[in-house]
């Protein structure tokens, strides 16, 4: 066998090898797209129960809180002139 054949063949069985993995790995991820998506069915998972409201609020609040906070750092400006 030539040099050119033996890389031909080698590159060959990368490409191969490489394939196998990348179908394995599409096959992984496929059968745990199909759990999440029962388990969203079923109402195990994504639902909201109240508290993310509540949680979303008080971030935004202490955010809100801590820009102004910052501003007035920064510019010694107080927000109420």
């Amino acid at each position: 066998m030539s040099s050119q054949e033996e890389l031909v063949s080698e590159y060959k069985a990368s490409t191969n090898e490489d394939l196998r993995k990348r179908q394995k790995s599409i096959d992984e991820g496929e059968a745990l797209d199909k759990e999440i998506n029962q388990r969203m069915d079923s109402g195990e998972i994504g639902v909201s129960h109240g508290t993310d409201n509540h949680v979303g609020i008080i971030m935004l609040g202490l955010a809100g809180v801590f820009t102004l906070f910052c501003l007035y750092l920064i510019f010694s400006i107080s927000p109420a002139h």
